[in-house]
């Protein structure tokens, strides 16, 4: 394995130790757009019994989706009923993406309007966007129903430095009407914390969304647990410096590293069901 050693271009004076770089796993690459397509509503699928996995998508508590490759102005997003833990790519619903309307659809299954609303206006407003994940799991769901922003107080904190963003519940229930207020509320982030509801993600595939959503419901647990043991305590949270945030965030908060850290979840999916293009 290639290593090349080089400075961090943000330390002054040595105050920052030297960023090790190296080869890095890289995501697949396709002969044809159909064979993409195949892929991407494979991984989908199989994103969603990650999401299973994890003991979440109780009812219809969990919203996946990910951008057609074949066609940009469409969407795959997940029937509203059917079990996490048993979604198949044929399971998956097709949507215009300006529209609404159901292109593709193998089953009886129908979707979720106001989810779907939310995810069509972000798919809309950012064509960088491939795959969103939207939850209301139990500490997420916590964590939103304060007036609070993620702090600062982790290193995987650092990694959403001003890129998770409030959506009041308002503006979240009139997705339909009003997609443009979605989209002012996300502006160029990694998610939303969506008041009293829960927490969305966005990434470039749906793998990037998967890593993000598992790191935010863990630091919704975190900072609440810390919250409670020191601020209840009369004490105050240390928060990580500017330098090491910015730091952090430059090395650690790329689309590529949310990619990587989805890997292992997924490779225990390829092995359950023989992988993204037979699921």
């Amino acid at each position: 394995m290639a290593i090349e050693v080089v400075e961090n271009p943000d330390a002054g004076g040595g105050e920052q130790p030297r960023v090790r770089k190296f080869r890095r796993a890289m995501p697949p690459t396709f002969t044809s757009m159909d064979e993409e397509r195949i892929y991407r509503r494979g991984r989908l699928a199989m994103a969603c019994r990650i999401v299973a996995a994890q003991g979440w998508g109780i009812g219809c508590s969990m919203q996946l989706s990910c951008r057609d490759p074949a066609d940009t102005s469409a969407i795959y997003v997940i029937p509203a009923g059917k079990a996490l833990a048993s979604m198949r790519s044929s399971d998956l619903i097709r949507v215009s993406i300006p529209t609404g309307e159901v292109l593709e659809n193998n089953w009886e299954w129908g979707y979720d309007l106001n989810y779907v609303a939310i995810h069509r206006a972000i798919y809309a407003a950012r064509p960088d966007v491939g795959g969103i994940v939207q939850g209301q799991t139990p500490h997420a769901r916590a964590f939103a129903m304060g007036d609070r922003e993620l702090e600062m107080i982790v290193q995987d904190s650092c990694t959403f430095h001003n890129r998770i963003h409030p959506l009041p519940f308002a503006v979240g229930m009139d997705a339909l009407a009003k997609p443009e207020s979605i989209a002012q509320c996300l502006t160029d982030g990694k998610g939303l914390i969506m008041r009293n509801r829960g927490i969305l993600a966005v990434g470039a595939t749906i793998e990037c969304p998967i890593s993000y959503y598992i790191r935010l419901e863990s630091l919704c647990q975190i900072q609440l647990l810390a919250e409670a043991a020191v601020k209840g305590r009369g004490g105050k949270l240390v928060r990580v410096g500017e330098q090491e945030v910015k730091f952090t965030f430059d090395n650690s908060g790329s689309e590529h590293h949310a990619w990587l850290m989805a890997m292992p979840y997924f490779a225990r999916q390829d092995k359950l069901t023989g992988g993204a293009m037979v699921i």
